[in-house]
């Protein structure tokens, strides 16, 4: 039965119940669509400061968590494959990096990772004047890590 045939079977519905009918009729292609599985993968974790690295910090301040394909070092010019903007970080600050942070959107974000993060006081992508860390591990990491320690240390 096509959708809009399901719409006009419940004609003596409120229009609430026939757009819940239409979202259920819809609900297995969209939340098992390779489009919805890319979705789901993320690597996740928490961004803390260490000692000193609180004078660094101000309220105009960004956080950038950055997931560059692994064996790559920071600062060393290959671009980030994502990257998460976080304006007025609270720390300790929870991330989660997906493919919605693709900085060529509909390219693959599939790992291993190196990941990053970056305190700019100004803002700004390229400000590396701020505090940062990676994770401590020395193994890349893989989509679906959600255990992720990085601790941002003054310069």
């Amino acid at each position: 039965m096509g959708l809009i045939q399901k719409l006009h079977l419940s004609k003596g519905h409120d229009m609430k119940t026939r757009i819940t009918t239409l979202l259920l009729s819809l609900s297995p292609w969209l939340f098992f669509s390779p489009a919805f599985a890319e979705a789901t993968k993320e690597i996740a974790g928490t961004v803390s400061l260490a000692k000193g690295a609180e004078k660094n910090i101000n309220s105009t301040g960004v956080l950038f968590v950055f997931a560059k394909n692994a064996g790559g070092k920071a600062g060393d010019g290959a671009p980030p494959v994502a990257v998460l903007k976080i304006p007025q970080p609270k720390f300790p600050v929870t991330f989660k990096i997906s493919a919605q942070n693709l900085m060529i959107p509909g390219s693959a974000f599939e790992g291993p990772f190196d990941v990053y993060a970056r305190y700019s006081p100004s803002g700004d992508a390229i400000d590396k004047t701020g505090p940062e860390g990676s994770t401590a591990s020395k193994t890349p990491i893989k989509v679906g890590q959600a255990d992720l320690k990085i601790e941002l240390k003054a310069k």
